[in-house]
């Protein structure tokens, strides 16, 4: 999705969750504070800087980006009152909020203010409306389109895993780069990310069938694991150091070649800060690459958006 469709529905978003908010122009009046917290990147901060608009006529708009929201999200929101208003979360936080009742249904402020919204945003749980998303992210293959060209190879030939270990190897054995790839393999969720995204490129189940009952420990997950061993050894020897944020500040600073990264990150890599014009001009993007002979892009498709703390009184 474009900036400009983001922050335009961003700023929809805040008004819908801001219910005795804003400023005139959000199209709400009243005296209020608004608090925000969320993830730490790129996309988020376009979306609060939105929401800040709000702002002025006795309204005010504070936001917290904070990497490790998803360790502070539960007690934040358990204090009464809660510390914020609205949390921007992602289908993998939404349902620990919801298990412990810190967030309420949208349907009444949906019905006030959504008109605009589409159908599509609306993340709805047991027919409820429990969060408004703005936004779909999943994991791209970044490369350099300039060094490639150096060791003689395309985007065609890229487009499987097997094939960026040989791009990797040649950049290698050419001496552009001794660690051309990199993965978001920080050690914890970053790490598990990586292999649940390898994994559902083998287009194996990861659950026994109709149970909730993990099922990962068999020749799927064995060649999930030789790959990602594979890869990172391609990588920096810190690679367990590698989330969202290192990755990208070491690609704008023309550290690496190949990498796999989330699509929300696109903005920051090709802005003009941060990094080289030539970075940035040689800098393209494909779908994440399959694996193992197989057809499905090795990623999960995640989603970002609103929710509204619970009120207690």
């Amino acid at each position: 999705m474009s900036t400009i469709k983001t922050i335009a529905l961003t700023a929809t978003a805040a008004a819908i969750l801001t219910s005795s908010a804003a400023f005139a122009e959000c199209g709400i009046e009243g005296n209020a504070n608004v608090s925000i917290m969320g993830n730490d990147f790129p996309a988020l901060h376009a979306v609060f800087s939105a929401a800040e608009q709000c702002a002025g006529n006795g309204v005010t708009v504070t936001k917290n980006h904070n990497k490790d929201y998803k360790d502070l999200m539960v007690p934040a929101l358990t204090a009464n009152p809660a510390e914020y208003t609205a949390l921007t979360v992602s289908n993998g936080t939404l349902v620990t909020l919801m298990n412990d009742g810190l967030v309420r249904s949208l349907d009444a402020l949906v019905a006030k203010h959504g008109s605009s919204l589409n159908k599509s945003q609306l993340v709805t749980v047991n027919g409820k409306v429990m969060a408004v998303a703005f936004m779909a992210n999943a994991q791209h293959l970044f490369y350099r389109s300039d060094i490639l060209s150096q060791v003689g190879m395309s985007a065609d030939e890229v487009q499987t895993y097997e094939q960026v270990l040989t791009a990797a190897q040649r950049i290698r054995d050419a001496g552009i780069m001794e660690y051309p790839v990199a993965l978001n393999t920080k050690a914890g969720w970053n790490l598990g990310e990586e292999f649940v995204n390898m994994y559902l490129g083998t287009g194996a189940d990861m659950f026994v069938p109709g149970t909730a009952q993990v099922s990962i420990n068999n020749e799927h997950g064995i060649a999930t694991l030789n790959m990602l061993q594979s890869l990172v050894s391609y990588s920096h020897p810190d690679y367990l150091t590698f989330d969202s944020n290192a990755t990208q500040a070491m690609w704008e600073g023309g550290k690496l070649a190949l990498a796999t990264m989330w699509g929300s990150r696109t903005a920051g890599v090709l802005d003009d800060e941060g990094s080289t014009e030539q970075v940035v001009m040689n800098t393209d993007f494909a779908a994440a690459p399959t694996f193992n002979g197989g057809s499905i892009p090795a990623s999960s498709l995640w989603w970002d958006g609103f929710v509204h703390s619970q009120e207690r009184f």
